[in-house]
């Protein structure tokens, strides 16, 4: 399946969700899990008129991550 590149809020809402974060790296950005466990390297691509996204390899290995531990991608607000 071919995925799409998703913009770089949406995807930071999605790992707010779930309680993982993004922090930058020495060129990539690298996604750490609830516990603070490194998971992936991501690859944001921008240029100088373009908006920020995340491109669509790193999109695809998030979601292997999310289907890895039983999660559903994209990922849901958890209703009360």
């Amino acid at each position: 399946m071919v995925y799409k590149p998703l913009d770089r809020k949406t995807f930071l809402r999605y790992m707010k969700l779930v309680g993982w974060s993004l922090e930058k790296g020495g060129i990539d950005w690298n996604l750490y899990d609830e516990n603070n466990f490194f998971l992936c390297s991501i690859k944001i691509s921008h240029g100088k008129n373009t908006k920020e996204e995340v491109v669509a390899n790193s999109v695809d290995k998030t979601k292997k991550i999310f289907k890895e531990r039983g999660l559903l991608w994209p990922p849901q607000k958890q209703k009360k």
